[in-house]
């Protein structure tokens, strides 16, 4: 027997009753949506598209090797996401890790345990691990990290900042990259700009950096935290913004960096 939280169905065998389920369930289209994760046999379980290890290619921690866990699902809906794979969980697209591993729509059900094991069998072990997707938010990540950090990881997130499903982890790091007034309707939320970090702001024109003004204008921020823009898609404008503001206000900048190795 398999529960989905947040949803109002039991799901057996996977034959799903989509009429029945709660709309943060049922999500885009009819789709099982992201916002939800698993219980089975009383072990709760991750929804993970991929596990692989990398060199960290943006923000404060540019450079740095990491062991990425990409999770599957999210409501947000960014334009120029280029993880789109990531964004349903459809129940045909369920699979075994091994299937689900590479860029593609397919994603496994695992425990914090089977997470763990993996990751101690591979030949790389980076000292950090960082939780990403999709939005790894909308999936309660309290007892991942707990189970991760006494193994001796240090673990960082990188949300959209959009859901709190990390609040009550305790995560290393926590890198909010805000995502306002996109497509799918998701507020940011001030509590998480507020336990940030590091907020790191996609930019492609001047009303993006007002839009961050504002909303950090509303909020009490971390007093060690680090501000960084970085350019949409590495356009030649917005990274001419970007260069301007960060040296008018003190703040950083970030870069995609792995696309210039070539690492994903």
């Amino acid at each position: 027997m398999l529960l989905w939280i947040k949803g109002k169905s039991k799901l057996e065998n996977d034959n799903v009753d989509m009429e029945n389920l709660h709309p943060d369930v049922r999500g885009r289209s009819g789709r099982i949506g992201p916002n939800h994760w698993q219980i089975r046999n009383n072990v709760m379980h991750y929804n993970v598209n991929d596990i692989y290890p990398c060199i960290q290619g943006e923000g404060v921690h540019t450079g740095v090797p990491m062991t990425l866990i990409r999770l599957q699902g999210c409501a947000v809906g960014c334009p120029w996401c280029d993880t789109r794979e990531t964004w349903d969980c459809l129940g045909e697209n369920k699979v075994a890790l091994t299937e689900a591993m590479g860029t593609n729509a397919k994603w496994a059900g695992l425990s914090a345990e089977e997470l763990l094991a993996h990751i101690s069998d591979q030949s790389q072990r980076p000292h950090w691990i960082l939780l990403t997707g999709g939005e790894p938010a909308e999936q309660d990540l309290g007892l991942l990290v707990s189970r991760l950090k006494q193994a001796g990881y240090k673990v960082a997130i990188e949300t959209s900042g959009t859901s709190a499903g990390h609040f009550e982890a305790d995560f290393d790091w926590v890198c909010v990259s805000p995502k306002f007034d996109m497509p799918g309707g998701r507020e940011v939320l001030p509590d998480c700009l507020g336990r940030a970090h590091e907020i790191k702001h996609v930019v492609g024109k001047p009303a993006h950096i007002e839009r961050l003004d504002r909303a950090l204008n509303k909020v009490r921020l971390r007093d060690d935290v680090t501000i960084s823009l970085q350019p949409v898609s590495l356009s030649k404008k917005a990274t001419e913004l970007c260069i301007e503001t960060v040296i008018r206000k003190g703040w950083r900048m970030s870069l995609q960096t792995h696309k210039f190795i070539r690492q994903r």
